[in-house]
């Protein structure tokens, strides 16, 4: 496979994944204090997938303001990056993206210390957090 249309695939995986991360929210100042569940999530997150024989990391930052940052890294790239807000209801993560407005909502659960996010058989991501 050419570089470019790698790079061009890798853009449509980051695109995808931060699609299936999205919700309309306000921020937790105007909402109120963020429930447990939400302050369990607040943090750097990534996973690791292996595409085309190569490692893919992904980004996800969630804010304790209701904002995320959300990125792809590979050996020879960095995407850009794609921010929104985001909220807790029950066990979804409901995330919206700025500018285009996609949003989406996913059930997720802490386990073990990783945040398992989509939670859905046969499409199970794991992400370890990342310490700044």
């Amino acid at each position: 496979m050419n570089s470019k249309i790698k790079q061009v695939y890798i853009m449509a995986v980051a695109m995808v994944l931060a699609i299936t991360v999205v919700g309309i929210l306000a921020p937790p100042s105007e909402s109120g204090p963020l429930s447990e569940s939400a302050r369990a999530l607040v943090g750097h997150w990534r996973t690791t997938t292996i595409v085309f024989e190569s490692p893919e990391d992904e980004h996800l930052v969630l804010n304790p303001d209701g904002t995320w940052e959300d990125w792809v890294v590979t050996a020879s790239h960095s995407s850009a990056t794609t921010t929104g807000t985001w909220r807790v209801e029950g066990k979804a993560l409901i995330m919206q993206a700025d500018g285009n407005g996609q949003k989406l909502s996913r059930p997720f659960t802490i386990y073990e210390g990783q945040l398992v996010f989509p939670n859905i058989e046969n499409k199970r991501l794991f992400w370890e957090r990342i310490e700044r």
